[in-house]
């Protein structure tokens, strides 16, 4: 029997990158987009995933592509949407999302959707996999909205682990840490990122193993630097 993987934000950046890794490897793929115009140039690439449009803003559309998925068995959900807006509270400034949307689409939207498809991963011992970030464990200053979805994020992956020990289930939570990607969000950092299909094929490896944190990229670096010198990383990522 093939297994089933969703993945949301599949029609750009590392959410694209996963939809191939897993194509390539014959899963059955459902992937989600925020907008017609993207859905539709995805499936001229991919015609063999299921595409779905689901406004991650939105409760109710949330809720109605969990409908449509009905009990379906998910053996694989992989929360990889995000976005992130600068923003400065000292300054006033247009902002292209606001902070209800931001949290609803980093944090909110993946909380919602685990607990709406819950059953489709359980009958089948499934994995979650929640994308969070560097930003979540050392913030910048300049992303304080996502820096704390992200943040938050991880908490959830924390507990949502410890509730199946108490349970005794066979499901697996794995948290994606990623670095700097080269992706539409971080456009204006110049160095030190790494390639979207890199970062997924890392997700995939680490997916595979169940890892609990799956540290892509620099992350190996950043947590061994950072627990021999727990304040000198957050220092530095503050200044940015």
């Amino acid at each position: 029997m093939n297994k089933t993987v969703l993945i949301t934000g599949g029609t750009r950046g590392i959410g694209k990158a996963l939809v191939k890794q897993y194509v390539d490897r014959g899963y059955k793929v459902i992937a989600t987009g925020s907008s017609l115009k993207s859905l539709e140039r995805s499936k001229i690439v991919y015609p063999e995933v299921r595409w779905y449009e689901c406004n991650l803003k939105s409760v109710d559309s949330v809720k109605a592509f969990a409908d449509a998925l009905a009990c379906e068995p998910l053996h694989m959900v992989i929360h990889n949407a995000g976005v992130q807006q600068t923003r400065n509270l000292f300054v006033a400034s247009e902002e292209l999302i606001t902070i209800e949307e931001e949290t609803m689409i980093n944090f909110t939207a993946p909380i919602l959707l685990s607990r709406l498809l819950f059953k489709n991963v359980d009958r089948v011992a499934g994995t979650w996999v929640f994308a969070t970030s560097g930003l979540a464990i050392s913030p910048k200053q300049s992303s304080p909205i996502y820096c704390a979805n992200k943040a938050g994020l991880r908490a959830f992956c924390k507990s949502f682990n410890g509730q199946i020990k108490v349970h005794k289930s066979n499901i697996k939570v794995c948290e994606a840490i990623l670095p700097f990607i080269e992706t539409d969000i971080t456009h204006s950092h110049k160095k030190g990122k790494i390639s979207s299909s890199q970062a997924a094929l890392e997700i995939f490896e680490g997916a595979e193993k169940g890892k609990k944190e799956i540290h892509i990229g620099k992350m190996r670096l950043m947590m061994r630097m950072r627990a021999l010198f727990p304040n000198l990383i957050e220092n530095v990522m503050l200044k940015n």
